[in-house]
């Protein structure tokens, strides 16, 4: 089977030609990387990227990982395989220093086994997802916010739905969040507050 592995980015083709390269060798099952380069947000390539998807399941990478072990992409798959109810597989993000790197969702830091992230959401950075109907909302602007957001979508049509991380792989994210922080930060968070959150702190889904 050959999986797709989305690449939402704003780089070139020649700018991404050696993470492509470094995907299609250590992926470990025939893959075709579906690399959107179009200068629009995050939420838009990665719906660019899903649309012109067939496989199931289906990855998706950001331009800013690196360092993959052989075979990250049969592994993360086979987590979705083995567990019906996940809905979300990510391997733990590691710094370019080497520790764990940053994630949301409130799971376990470990080198081993597969574990549930509490908050059920994990960030989109390099994750393996069922194919679904669902997309990203393009209302958030540059990036940030918006892979909360699908978490959110995906929790109200699967109410047990699990997101899971896997432990045995750790893959690096420079975690360069172009245009997250600032005053995108804030429309985000604000949209994202008024779409999700009540006026008590309560999540309405």
């Amino acid at each position: 089977m050959t999986i797709d592995i989305i690449i939402p980015t704003i780089r070139t083709r020649e700018e991404i030609a050696p993470l492509v390269a470094e995907i299609e060798r250590t992926a470990g099952c025939d893959v075709r990387v579906i690399a959107t380069c179009q200068q629009v947000s995050a939420a838009k390539n990665r719906n660019i990227g899903l649309d012109l998807s067939t496989s199931d399941p289906v990855i998706m990478v950001d331009d800013d990982m690196e360092q993959f072990p052989q075979g990250w992409a049969v592994r993360l798959c086979e987590v979705l395989a083995e567990r019906p109810n996940c809905v979300m597989a990510s391997p733990q993000l590691a710094s370019p220093k080497g520790g764990a790197g940053c994630m949301m969702g409130g799971h376990a830091i470990r080198r081993d086994g597969i574990t549930s992230a509490q908050q059920r959401k994990l960030p989109t950075a390099c994750v393996a997802i069922r194919r679904n109907p669902i997309r990203f909302d393009e209302a958030y602007i540059a990036c940030g916010w918006e892979d909360d957001d699908y978490c959110a979508q995906l929790r109200l049509a699967n109410p047990d739905a699990e997101f899971l991380v896997r432990h045995d792989l750790w893959i690096v994210h420079r975690n360069e969040a172009k245009g997250q922080f600032g005053e995108n930060w804030k429309i985000n968070e604000a949209y994202f507050m008024n779409k999700w959150i009540d006026r008590k702190g309560s999540r309405l889904r």
